[in-house]
């Protein structure tokens, strides 16, 4: 059983203000405002902040990935089947009567945020500790905001930019800022953390951000601004530096996606379950059907979402093993192999999660990828391709990939899995999509990549999705009610 330590934290709010609050000559005087700092920093101190800043994204039912997250952002790709009444108009991209879906994961993006912007500030403010002790901590920090809003302004567009701690209540209003802004500020704040944050972590700090990770995410950012060569760079110097950073691809799917093991040679940046109530991903219940317990598959099934037989899926081919792994029909009971119960116009069960030992529902173990070592070879191809057509490197990389999902020796040839030699440049594009949709099914990639590539209308119509109004009218969610109340510079 996967255990993550846990590390109980008074909330960093609390610390910063109880560190050493300014005095003040009358009892709740207003002004000057409350000013929070701390006397003193130590690496135990900035260590446990840090920590308390990447909580919120782990949290179970914190709405984010093992939650309602997925369960939107995965529904709006072609192949995904909602129940009728339960995210429909998610899936139809008709974003307006879901608006408030967005609060509970809005707050909870701003609450890292936050605790990051107070841990960037006291380690700015601080004169004690030397600047290569701070560094990594800060990189940290900036890690888990610049996550964040890349996160938010993909979701929403344009979104407030919150640099520094909000002093009081009056701090609150803040305009929008734009987009393309907000990306400019997660590249310069991801060039810091390349330069300052370790190359590794030690185990026991697994699910901390590295080198690799900033990369990563830089490449995931350039890939979606079509810069094919900052994009293309970025994932080859994770490849290249594959032995320094300690990746690989992980050749069992089912240690891959296991609940038990804390990391793997993949893993390049997850957000981390455990097997403890409170503490687990409750997505293998969204994905799985009522009697998932007695079938091994998780603690509870309640058919959130579900796989409809679209254009990707029905030319799966069969003999890819992550077709098998990830979709599933049928559940064996008792030793009894039976259908499975599926939602109207569903075809499938999501498989890639499955906890069978999970305790109860808020407790299975399997972590929930954000950059895996294989998107790194897959948008190595995507670029490659695109500055250069389809060469041998765009070929090698991508065959990595398909060798792995096929099960063969990763270092020869296939006809099985490569991809067809001779393809043109459109040709090659095209099939990457596809890989992309097969490697990443259920893991929150789909829906960016349809935008991102302009194939979002052609594809959901393909798959026998109805759009609102007949076409695809915009591609980010609205703000939920609860910003558009507490932020007054913000005109509904």
């Amino acid at each position: 059983m996967k255990k993550i330590k846990n590390i109980k934290l008074i909330p960093i709010l609390m610390i910063l203000f109880m560190g050493s609050l300014s005095s003040c000559e009358k009892f709740l005087e207003e002004i000057p405002p409350a000013r929070y700092q701390i006397s003193t920093l130590s690496k135990p101190l900035l260590d446990a902040f840090v920590i308390g800043a990447y909580e919120p994204l782990s949290r179970s039912r914190g709405r984010l990935w093992e939650s309602t997250l997925t369960r939107d952002i995965e529904g709006l790709a072609e192949y995904c089947q909602l129940p009728a009444g339960g995210g429909t108009n998610y899936m139809n991209y008709n974003f307006e009567p879901q608006r408030n879906d967005n609060a509970a994961r809005w707050t909870t993006f701003y609450e890292a945020i936050g605790k990051a912007n107070l841990i960037i500030k006291a380690i700015e403010d601080d004169k004690s500790l030397a600047d290569n002790i701070k560094a990594p901590f800060k990189a940290e920090a900036y890690f888990v905001r610049s996550l964040c809003y890349w996160w938010l302004t993909r979701m929403h567009g344009n979104v407030p930019l919150r640099l520094s701690p909000i002093a009081n209540s009056d701090g609150t209003a803040l305009p929008l800022t734009s987009s393309s802004i907000i990306i400019d500020q997660i590249t310069k704040d991801l060039a810091y953390c390349e330069a300052n944050l370790p190359n590794k972590v030690p185990e026991a700090n697994t699910g901390r951000a590295t080198k690799g990770s900033a990369k990563m995410m830089l490449a995931d950012i350039y890939l979606w601004k079509k810069d094919y060569t900052n994009a293309r760079l970025k994932a080859k110097e994770v490849i290249d530096n594959k032995a320094t950073y300690g990746y690989d691809l992980v050749k069992s799917l089912e240690t891959l996606y296991s609940p038990s093991t804390p990391t793997n040679s993949e893993e390049i940046f997850a957000i981390k379950f455990s097997q403890q109530k409170a503490l687990g991903s409750f997505l293998p219940t969204y994905a799985f059907e009522g009697r998932a317990l007695d079938a091994g598959l998780a603690a509870r099934g309640i058919s959130a979402l579900m796989c409809r037989n679209s254009p990707l899926i029905r030319d799966w081919d069969r003999k890819d093993l992550r077709r098998t792994w990830n979709l599933i029909d049928t559940i064996t009971i008792k030793g009894v192999k039976v259908r499975a119960n599926l939602i109207p116009q569903a075809s499938f069960m999501f498989g890639k999660f499955r906890d069978g030992a999970a305790p109860e529902e808020t407790a299975a173990g399997n972590d929930y990828y954000l950059y895996r070592f294989a998107e790194a070879y897959l948008i190595f191809a995507e670029c490659e391709n695109q500055l250069n057509g389809p060469t041998q490197a765009a070929y090698d990389a991508v065959n990595q990939v398909r060798r792995r999902g096929y099960g063969v020796d990763l270092t020869k040839t296939s006809a099985l899995a490569d991809f067809p030699a001779g393809l043109s440049k459109q040709a090659f594009d095209d099939l990457i999509f596809q890989e992309r949709g097969y490697e990443f099914i259920y893991e929150c990639k789909r829906w960016w990549d349809m935008v991102r590539t302009g194939r979002a209308d052609a594809v959901a119509k393909a798959a026998g999705k109805t759009p609102t109004g007949g076409s695809i009218a915009r591609f980010t969610l609205f703000l939920p009610d609860v910003e558009l109340v507490n932020n007054p510079s913000i005109v509904k």
